[in-house]
């Protein structure tokens, strides 16, 4: 399953694949392709695709 992410800094939305599977989203950080800001996936998504 695939998700739809937001960076909290520059708002620009990304898709993400988590590899552990869906229950395993807490604690999993992503780095924004555009601004390289960290974050953490499960504050930041926006749906499912």
């Amino acid at each position: 399953m695939m998700f739809l992410l937001e960076c909290p800094r520059c708002h620009k939305r990304m898709k993400y694949a988590p590899v552990g599977g869906v229950s395993d989203l807490s604690g999993k950080k992503k780095a924004c392709v555009y601004c390289n800001l960290s974050f953490g996936v499960q504050k930041a998504v926006v749906r499912p695709v």
